[in-house]
């Protein structure tokens, strides 16, 4: 009677499969480039009316980017879709282009998240320019 010989796991046998995806995967990532980019998010709360007082802006900066918040006067209805973050050279702009002089206003609570590449030194909120001072 012939017997069937045991399967053996040995080093060659589990090496041979993953050479391929360990050339696979150096050429995916020596490919990335890093480039240019914005990624944001904004919400916004009413918290009143704008003859109350506006409060500082204060950041917190984590691994996804840096955190605002801040109080600002906006038209009254104001929805998270009426604003617009654009680059200008190392500041980044944050201007809400609905915004019209005779409309009812008011007070909102923003909290505003980024992620931004490559770096920027300077933020505008409004007429307001922060600059942004790396923690080391």
């Amino acid at each position: 009677m012939k017997t069937k010989k045991a399967f053996t796991l040995n080093y060659k046998s589990i090496k041979a499969p993953f050479r391929g995806l360990g050339v696979i995967l150096l050429v995916l990532f020596a490919s990335c480039k890093g480039g240019t980019y914005i990624n944001h998010s904004l919400k916004a709360e009413r918290i009143g009316d704008c003859a109350a007082t506006l409060t500082a802006c204060t950041m917190t900066e984590n691994t996804f980017g840096e955190h605002y918040e801040f109080n600002r006067c906006l038209v009254e209805g104001f929805n998270t879709d009426d604003y617009l973050i654009e680059r200008k050279g190392d500041t980044l702009v944050l201007s809400f282009p609905k915004e019209q002089a005779n409309e009812q206003k008011a007070l909102y609570k923003l909290n505003l998240d980024i992620h931004a590449s490559p770096k920027y030194n300077f933020i505008k909120l409004g007429t307001e320019v922060l600059q942004i001072t790396p923690v080391n």
